[in-house]
């Protein structure tokens, strides 16, 4: 079967890359309750970011994993209902919120630290399989379009410049 999405070309870059997040995080969805984790896969850089630094504002959070603060403030609601993380005002400016992990955030967060070597082992086994090993790659794409914009890409090539 021919998939449309690869029949059309480098347009769907994006379309690819999110079906391939998708495909990783539904996996994770299923097997995480089977490793003992309570902890939503898009929100594990949260969880441990936490465990690794601290309790930290929304704002602080946000910057450090480069999502906005709508999303982090929607995630620590889940996690919080979830009891993983707990949230108070900050003494120094009421206007921030802190968010800490409970007890059984950082037993989650240990939890995650323990199977990340299987993770890790699967990701390099896969990228082997698919010749493409993809990680640093991907680093350099996202460094590229924090010095120039996709916007301003496609502007460029509107305009002939293609800089």
């Amino acid at each position: 079967m021919n998939d449309f999405i690869h029949s059309q070309g480098l347009i769907f870059l994006p379309h690819v890359l999110r079906r391939l997040a998708n495909r990783f995080i539904d996996t994770c969805d299923d097997i995480f309750p089977e490793l003992g984790l309570l902890v939503p896969p898009r929100l594990v850089s949260s969880v441990h970011l936490l465990f690794e630094r601290g309790p930290q504002s929304i704002t602080d959070i946000a910057a450090a994993i480069g999502q906005s603060h709508p999303f982090v403030i929607k995630a620590v609601k889940q996690l919080k209902a979830l009891g993983l993380v707990d949230t108070r005002s900050d003494p120094k400016d009421g206007r921030r919120t802190i968010v800490r992990l409970t007890s059984k955030g950082k037993s989650q967060a240990q939890r995650l630290l323990d199977v990340r070597p299987v993770f890790e082992a699967a990701y390099r086994r896969l990228m082997r399989e698919a010749d493409a090993e993809i990680f640093e790659s991907l680093w350099r794409l996202e460094d590229a379009l924090g010095k120039k914009d996709f916007s301003d890409r496609i502007a460029a090539e509107r305009g002939g410049d293609s800089a």
